[in-house]
């Protein structure tokens, strides 16, 4: 698919035509960007709008009842954070160890007038604050995300909240699900992506906690 407009946009993923103004700025500033550092893969520039706006804009219908804090980790070039911010999201964090990309992150979010707060840390050195969701996208194989969200629960002195987890994967997904082997305290729940027809969303839920969906 090609997407060149905001009807176009709103065929796979309904928004208002404010928000997709910011989607263009946010392009602008990316393009701009990518010319000094590599935020994105060279062969999906000529595709931005789906393989990445559009990819990251999909998960605002599964986590659009979340009202706590939303972690995104390995945010890169904003996905799918920022997009998620940028669609109403109001407590979203990246995180990103590279001060570069983390100068990136604040400068989209400067100029499309959104709040997020951007954590130049690596993901095993962040503090611990509440979460409702931890999301990523092409960051890691699902064993070593789900390892990271462990170790940032574990740092709580309560022990009692456990964030769920919305995963992008491509079309290993399946491999990846069956590498999970001392991983069985967790459920898993597959959507289908809209935007690779072998890809999926992946779910996450700590089994026998809190469902802090709906707090």
């Amino acid at each position: 698919m090609k997407i060149n407009s905001y009807k176009e946009f709103c065929l796979f993923q309904n928004v208002s035509r404010e928000t997709y103004e910011k989607f263009i700025i946010f392009h602008k500033t990316l393009i701009k960007w990518q010319n000094s550092i590599n935020l994105i893969g060279k062969n999906t520039i000529e595709n931005i709008w789906e393989r990445h706006f559009l990819d990251s804009a999909q998960l605002y219908n599964i986590t659009k009842e979340f009202k706590g804090n939303i972690i995104d980790f390995g945010s890169g070039a904003g996905f799918p954070g920022l997009i998620l911010a940028m669609m109403g999201h109001k407590k979203i964090h990246l995180i990103e160890s590279d001060s570069k990309k983390c100068t990136f992150l604040r400068e989209v979010s400067m100029l499309t007038e959104i709040h997020v707060k951007v954590h130049n840390s690596r993901i095993e050195n962040l503090e611990y604050f509440d979460a409702d969701l931890i999301t990523a996208r092409a960051l890691a194989p699902l064993n070593k995300l789900i390892d990271y969200a462990e170790a940032f629960a574990n740092k709580s002195s309560t022990k009692n909240k456990y964030p769920k987890m919305l995963f992008l994967k491509g079309k290993s997904y399946r491999q990846e699900i069956s590498n999970l082997i001392q991983k069985q305290d967790f459920s898993i729940e597959e959507f289908q992506s809209i935007t690779d027809k072998f890809g999926k969303i992946l779910y996450i839920s700590k089994k026998n906690m809190l469902n802090t969906k709906d707090e």
